[in-house]
């Protein structure tokens, strides 16, 4: 991978923030893309900068793809078509960062977007990752979680809690972004989660212990959960919970990871080992942070 030019697009984001000094240390030389140039300041290192918007700098983004190797996309996955319509040439690798929302039951935009960026995909030399959910970072999903629990002794949930969930830390989001790159995976769309399916209420309840917290689960009925989430949407200061999200508390989110372990070489950590990740990072707040 030394010398290799790379592109990140959304290289200010979350993984983008871990997976641009992650290439650097294997000595890759970066092309960082991003929509505002205010943010690149939160990469606190020297790479090529490029800020553009992705749905009308089209001429721009190929101008910039024509001198790389590789690029990376770890936007949205809505901007796909975009991004290969801007690749110079079929054999520029293209890595896309998906999501597992493809699986729902309960199917809305995001979904589509991500259907049509596997069809988009047609052609194109490189592979698209299917992330479940990715913590770890200043995420917005275990994160929130986490400040939910400090402030309440106990959490409502639909069916007590009981639908699985596999959720990934961003560093194995990263490893498997660089295995990608590294060892030219291609073909269908790959899978990426974490090592164990847990139950949302297992989930919370080890998110309690981290901040030294033991956490109940109440479990209500869908309605009382959606009821919850508008008063949460409208109370300051409480980290908030959407309709749709709500919804997903119902279907089990778990995936085979042995694909994952072939064809990237990649292991995930445990929730467990995580969290410790995190604390470590110093994103779990608060005196009483337990330590695993």
């Amino acid at each position: 991978m030394r010398g290799m030019r790379v592109a990140i697009i959304g290289a200010t984001g979350n993984v983008g923030r871990a997976l641009a000094p992650a290439l650097l240390e294997r000595g890759a030389k970066l092309v960082t893309i991003a929509r505002r140039a205010e943010r690149f300041r939160f990469l606190g290192y020297g790479t090529a900068q490029v800020a553009l918007d992705l749905d009308r700098d089209g001429p721009l983004l190929k101008q910039v793809l024509a001198e790389v190797d590789c690029a990376i996309n770890v936007a949205h996955v809505k901007h796909t078509r975009a991004i290969i319509k801007a690749l110079p040439e079929p054999s520029l690798r293209l890595i896309t960062l998906g999501s597992t929302r493809k699986f729902t039951r309960f199917p809305d935009q995001k979904t589509a977007q991500v259907m049509d960026a596997e069809t988009a995909y047609a052609g194109v030399k490189g592979v698209i990752l299917h992330p479940t959910m990715i913590y770890g970072g200043g995420d917005n999903n275990i994160s929130r979680i986490l400040r939910i629990v400090r402030r309440a002794p106990f959490v409502p949930m639909p069916q007590a809690g009981a639908a699985l969930m596999q959720p990934i830390h961003r560093d194995d989001v990263v490893r498997a972004l660089i295995a990608a790159i590294g060892q030219e995976v291609s073909g269908p769309p790959l899978v990426i989660a974490g090592a164990e399916a847990l139950s949302y209420a297992a989930l919370v309840k080890a998110c309690g212990k981290a901040v030294g917290r033991e956490v109940k689960i109440i479990s209500i009925p869908i309605r009382g959960m959606r009821l919850l989430a508008r008063m949460s949407r409208m109370t300051p200061g409480l980290p908030s919970v959407t309709a749709d999200e709500v919804q997903r508390l119902l279907e089990d989110k778990a995936f085979d990871i042995a694909p994952m372990q072939a064809r990237l070489g990649v292991s995930p950590c445990t929730f467990e080992e995580g969290l410790t990740r995190m604390r470590m990072a110093g994103e779990i707040a608060g005196r009483n942070a337990f330590q695993f």
